[in-house]
């Protein structure tokens, strides 16, 4: 004997039957469709999870493109002199010259973080660097607000 067809949806009106949310089930799904479905979901969903990591990898500086190195020029304004400037992916120090320009060589392509020293403190500047190209990371003004202890 078949139970009797609940409405998928719950009675209009002004008397609720209390027990229509127990005896509700839901629509039934053919077989095989229910798991085309989520084949399709996965797949989607695997997708976009790609997508996302190669757009993070492309934006870290993990990698670099062939070729993919250019240069930082720019000046600095110190007042004395004595500043270095570096990037991470190449720690060695750059001494500025005596009119305040430096050049930084063979830097990985992208985003990078230049780092000025200068009397025991550090400035960061960030710059993009092109591929095969230089950047002008402009004129950077630094100076020591502070009286070192005594």
């Amino acid at each position: 004997m078949s139970e009797p067809q609940h409405s998928p949806q719950p009675p209009s009106g002004g008397s609720i039957d209390p027990e229509y949310y127990a005896k509700w089930k839901p629509p039934i799904i053919p077989p095989g469709q229910g798991r085309q479905v989520v084949r399709i979901a996965i797949a989607v969903l695997a997708v976009v999870l790609v997508v996302m990591g190669a757009v993070a990898l492309w934006r870290s500086n993990l990698i670099a493109l062939p070729g993919g190195r250019g240069d930082i020029v720019g000046r600095v304004v110190a007042p004395t002199g004595g500043a270095v400037v570096f990037v991470l992916p190449n720690p060695t120090e750059i001494p500025v010259a005596a009119d305040g320009s430096f050049t930084v060589p063979n830097v990985p392509s992208g985003r990078q973080m230049l780092y000025v020293a200068f009397s025991g403190m550090a400035w960061e500047v960030p710059v993009e660097v092109p591929n095969q190209g230089s950047v002008d990371a402009g004129v950077i003004t630094v100076e020591v607000t502070a009286e070192p202890a005594q």
